[in-house]
């Protein structure tokens, strides 16, 4: 008979209980998460924090922030409030021409 393994994301997030709640499904440009990530860091200390997708229904278009502690999520959303991340744009859609996939059957 197998050994069944532990579920590894589930005790991470069993062990960062509380949550701050980052409401916006679009994505972000890269230097704003960038700077998502950067403060998050800032504030539990890198690998000190989890970020998921929402999938209760009211968290669907939430971006969760786990940290193990009270202060930190509140910190966090503190910070989600007052940088205005929520509103900033969205990234430009690529609109240059397709590259092309070079013909090795091409003769020179």
């Amino acid at each position: 008979m197998a050994k069944r393994t532990t579920n590894d994301f589930q005790s991470r997030l069993r062990k960062l209980p509380h949550v701050a709640r980052l409401k916006r499904w679009q994505p972000f440009r890269s230097a704003d998460q960038a700077e998502l990530n950067a403060a998050a860091d800032r504030i539990a200390g890198p690998g000190n924090w989890q970020a998921v997708a929402g999938w209760k229904p009211a968290d669907v278009d939430c971006r969760l922030f786990h940290f193990a502690t009270k202060a930190e999520a509140d910190a966090m959303q503190r910070w989600i409030q007052e940088s205005g991340i929520e509103t900033r744009q969205v990234p430009a859609r690529y609109a240059m021409p397709q590259l092309t996939v070079a013909d090795y059957n091409r003769k020179p």
